[in-house]
């Protein structure tokens, strides 16, 4: 309801506040009254005139800064056409005043008006246009603060499933001490499993040092032999890394994984890390069965995920070649550190 009295009562303000001060600027330099000059009718006229004209006036105003606003232009070309277009407005306004009275237009009466006019717009369109900032800035705050909510329980959530990894390693421990000490091949896969899930779930988010993801990688390329074809043929090679350079975790796991998974036909698979001209290069081969006819498979999401997470970390510094051939896969990475 206050908003509708606001639509109606805002242009009749300003209407008469641009009514007064124009006959005071007129007044003044004449030393002449306005009021006493002139019968009551014609004031009247007068004064309606430039009420009714100030409802166009102000919505072309408000429909010219939410375009503004929209378009994001410069704030001298804002200025600008409400400067061009005030005068206009005024010197219509003028003239249907005269018209009404049978007078013709003075041009000596037009300088005052118009300069009133452009300074009230201006101050005007300055006013509702702070108005809509303050707005806009209110909607990002609650935009802002809803963001922080919904991080806090994202935040919430990874606490309360760090529960689950934790009940894990618990589990782990209990079959590790039930499992007899002569059997010393499943203790040490239990162990490395716990270590692996271990990494996993601390190492998630910021940087670690390159050897220590390298030293990662080493044991979890040891639990996946534990579950290959003894016609595995694994070539590994991890170039010495200083310690100054860092990477996010878990990036190569999604193609070692899937060089394991699809290993096949020879049985061969390679892979290697080294340092050169201040980028990490990783490249892995597998040789897979050689088929002469093409058979369709479901593309699982790991490789996927990987893209997408190299997308969002190392945006313009790296490099994914993946290539199919009839009996080698090949995948070479390429991060610039």
């Amino acid at each position: 309801m206050d908003r509708q009295w606001n639509r109606w009562l805002a242009p009749a303000s300003f209407a008469v506040i641009l009514f007064l001060c124009i006959r005071v600027a007129n007044d003044i330099p004449k030393h002449e009254y306005y009021w006493e000059a002139n019968k009551w009718d014609f004031m009247l006229k007068d004064m309606l005139v430039v009420l009714v004209m100030s409802y166009p006036i102000l919505f072309s105003i408000k429909c010219w800064l939410r375009f503004c606003r929209k378009k994001r232009l410069a704030w001298w070309k804002e200025y600008g056409v409400v400067i061009l277009g005030t005068p206009f407005w005024c010197l219509l306004t003028m003239w249907i005043i005269r018209l009404l009275m049978g007078l013709n237009l003075d041009l000596y009466d037009v300088p005052i008006p118009i300069v009133v006019s452009i300074l009230l717009g201006g101050f005007c369109y300055t006013f509702l246009r702070n108005q809509l900032i303050q707005k806009e800035n209110e909607v990002q705050r609650l935009q802002l603060e809803k963001i922080k909510n919904d991080q806090l329980q994202t935040e919430l959530k990874f606490l309360k499933s760090q529960y689950h990894p934790h009940f894990l390693f618990n589990v782990l421990n209990t079959v590790y001490f039930q499992i007899d000490e002569k059997n010393e091949a499943p203790r040490q896969t239990l162990e490395l499993l716990s270590n692996l899930l271990r990494y996993q779930l601390y190492n998630d988010g910021e940087k670690v040092q390159v050897r220590v993801e390298v030293e990662y990688l080493k044991q979890y390329i040891g639990l996946c032999k534990l579950r290959a074809t003894k016609r595995l043929q694994l070539q590994v090679s991890f170039d010495e890394v200083p310690g100054e350079y860092e990477i996010y975790p878990l990036l190569f796991v999604p193609l070692v994984e899937n060089a394991f998974k699809y290993v096949g036909g020879e049985y061969c698979l390679t892979l290697g890390m080294y340092l050169k001209d201040g980028s990490l290069h990783f490249d892995i081969e597998n040789s897979i069965p050689e088929s002469p006819v093409p058979q369709e498979r479901k593309q699982g999401i790991g490789l996927e995920n990987l893209k997408r997470r190299l997308e969002l970390l190392y945006q313009g510094r790296h490099a994914l070649d993946i290539h199919k051939g009839n009996t080698l896969f090949t995948v070479k990475l390429v991060i610039r550190l």
